[in-house]
């Protein structure tokens, strides 16, 4: 049976290792830009259990999920942190040293 689009993404998402994140800009170009940005959002939002959807940030490094109601505000930030990525006071993580090469 084909994976659908969805599962496509969750299974690159899975490639994320800890301690990283990607963008969904990222997400959508390893895609072959079939799908945006957005549409990775999408995907992830009801991602099955075992998905780390909260290693997907947004462009600038920031977290893009405050406002899901169905998680906790900084719920995004706190995995990450576990994990031990670092914010600035703008809760943004350092692309540059904490972004996954996709490989």
């Amino acid at each position: 049976m084909p994976e659908s689009q969805f599962d496509e993404a969750h299974a690159l998402v899975r490639r994320i290792p800890r301690g990283r994140v990607a963008t969904y800009g990222q997400i959508a170009r390893l895609m072959g830009d079939r799908y945006s940005p957005r549409w990775v959002g999408w995907a992830l939002h009801g991602a099955p259990e075992g998905v780390p959807w909260h290693r997907v940030v947004n462009a600038r490094g920031g977290i893009s999920t405050r406002q899901v109601l169905s998680y906790a505000p900084d719920l995004q930030k706190q995995l990450l942190e576990a994990e031990g990525v670092e914010f600035d006071d703008r809760d943004r993580c350092d692309l540059e040293r904490y972004l996954w090469d996709g490989a």
